[in-house]
């Protein structure tokens, strides 16, 4: 078994980890209780994009973690923190996505369209349950007019608490299909986050963990960022691990509350 008392700061993904649909997972309350009290600097790096910032702060205050929006980073802002370091100011961007990917994209400074492919320097994809053919449409007319691919995610499913639906990554699929050009993906597994997130924590590689229930996105992450990988079995993970799988865990935990009795035992 991994020895937990190697790692000092934790990079936590919150759907699937702490709670799935409107109700906490077993153990997430007790470890951010946890984490909180013993000073352990912790950061929520989550690819979910259709929430504003502040609705991730009040359901999880509803939940019974507070967690301060300045220890929360999500697919929606790193995104737009990307784009904003090398898109021209008020750059139109036709985005489909819900509320938190607009909103984040809007506050840094963009001009955003969720219908109108004309004159569009971005396409940028999140996850929408109100997804419409319209809207591929007019993303991919957007897309072989020359306008930048970005999807925020790859995640291809969601656990909304009583199934697995469609994500970001399987509007992702339909573009690439229709138009023949791959998607820049900026959340997970990609760096900026996990970057964004050690410097939040103000740690090293080396020092932190992610903990995450997703082989593709959250594990193979940190594997790049050079963290050491935990693994949660949720409804997203497989419970069997090749010898010759090429990303294997540090560690696995049958859930969260597993994590958090070792991390207490630790």
């Amino acid at each position: 078994m991994f020895d937990l008392r190697t790692v000092e700061a934790l990079i936590l993904d919150i759907d699937g980890v702490l709670y799935e649909g409107d109700r906490a997972l077993p153990g997430a309350v007790e470890l951010i209780a946890h984490l909180t009290r013993k000073g352990t600097p912790y950061v929520l790096l989550s690819n979910n994009t259709t929430r504003p910032l502040s609705s991730h702060t009040a359901k999880l205050s509803e939940l019974g973690m507070p967690v301060p929006s300045t220890s929360i980073v999500t697919a929606a802002q790193i995104v737009a923190q990307t784009l904003a370091g090398e898109a021209d100011p008020g750059a139109r961007c036709l985005v489909i996505g819900e509320l938190g990917l607009v909103e984040a994209l809007e506050q840094a400074g963009f001009e955003v369209t969720q219908t109108n492919h004309r004159n569009v320097e971005y396409v940028v994809v999140g996850m929408d349950r109100q997804f419409t053919y319209e809207k591929l449409k007019a993303a991919a007319l957007a897309i072989r007019n020359g306008a930048k691919f970005i999807s925020s995610n790859p995640d291809p499913a969601y656990p909304d608490g009583k199934e697995l639906i469609p994500a970001s990554g399987a509007i992702q699929a339909a573009l690439e299909a229709t138009t023949g050009v791959r998607a820049r993906v900026t959340g997970k597994p990609e760096l900026p986050g996990f970057q964004i997130a050690i410097k939040l924590l103000g740690s090293t590689s080396a020092q932190t963990g992610m903990l995450g229930d997703q082989l593709e996105t959250d594990l193979l992450g940190a594997k790049r960022a050079g963290l050491k990988a935990f693994l949660i079995l949720s409804s997203l993970t497989p419970r069997f691990f090749s010898d010759k799988a090429l990303l294997r865990p540090d560690a696995v935990f049958e859930s969260t509350l597993d994590f958090y009795r070792k991390w207490v035992e630790r």
